[in-house]
């Protein structure tokens, strides 16, 4: 028989290999299993992709509408909650929002709430502005979209000119929230700088107000802004001075300097930009 078919047994050689083959085998499964893998993460703003706006059109081949729905459709699956501090207008979010509305200028939702997730959600707040202006370009007398516009102008972006050029269209709508018209009144304050003017539209909304909790707080309104008046006065040393307060108290002096008998916030607007 010949000997090259005869299995020759394992030499110690290679059972010593195979042995430290099991164990580090057996090694890199524990190591696998008990072992937290890196996690890689690659931000949504470096993988989107935003296809050129005109070369959409000639794609479309008068499907627009189709395309806006898809492309609608996969950004809502798609979004992100990542902030964009930078005010280039390069937000992948932003130029998804702003190719659907040139592909389909009347969709609706695509400026509301492409403007509440760029300014609220992703911080964007530059994209939102151009948003929310297209969309009152094709819709101006729109609530929410007018409502959300100047939200975003005084709160977020410390605009308060443009913050009451919106909020002031919509203050007497029926859908308003009561406290608005107390907010366009520190806007309007902050804007004219005429505490007189301001106390006098303050008090018409008091007394053509219906909620007595909106009354309260108006009633909280007229008194800072009374005191403030009368204080600037009485410590400018100006003649004709008030010298009690709305509620009828005196104001206290000390050492020459007037301040009221009880403590008030002045009549002021604020907003996130401040804040930061």
């Amino acid at each position: 028989m010949d000997s090259n078919l005869i299995r020759k047994p394992f030499s110690s050689n290679n059972i010593l290999i195979f042995g430290v083959a099991i164990i580090f085998l057996l090694a890199a499964c524990y190591l696998n299993l008990h072992n937290s893998k890196p996690t890689l993460v690659i931000s949504k703003q470096d993988t989107a992709i935003n296809i050129n706006t005109k070369f959409l059109m000639l794609l479309s081949a008068g499907h627009k509408r189709l395309i806006t729905d898809l492309l609608w459709t996969q950004t809502l699956i798609e979004s992100d909650i990542e902030h964009y501090k930078k005010k280039d207008l390069n937000s992948w979010l932003f130029l998804r929002f702003n190719t659907i509305s040139e592909l389909d200028p009347k969709f609706y939702q695509n400026y509301l709430y492409g403007g509440q997730f760029l300014g609220i959600i992703k911080d964007d707040i530059e994209g939102a502005k151009i948003i929310y202006t297209k969309g009152l370009k094709h819709y101006p007398e729109d609530y929410q979209l007018n409502f959300q516009a100047g939200f975003l102008y005084y709160f977020e972006a410390g605009d308060f000119k443009n913050g009451l050029k919106y909020l002031s269209r919509v203050e007497n709508d029926p859908k308003a929230p009561v406290f608005l018209r107390s907010i366009t009144n520190k806007l309007r304050f902050h804007v004219e700088g005429d505490l007189d003017n301001i106390f006098e539209l303050v008090l018409l909304n008091y007394q053509s107000a219906q909620d007595e909790m909106f009354k309260q707080r108006l009633q909280k309104d007229l008194y800072s802004i009374r005191a403030e008046i009368d204080l600037n006065c009485l410590n400018g040393k100006k003649i004709n001075c008030r010298y009690k307060d709305l509620d009828g108290d005196a104001y206290l002096s000390k050492d020459g300097h007037f301040e009221s008998s009880k403590p008030f916030t002045p009549f002021r607007i604020h907003s996130k930009k401040q804040q930061d």
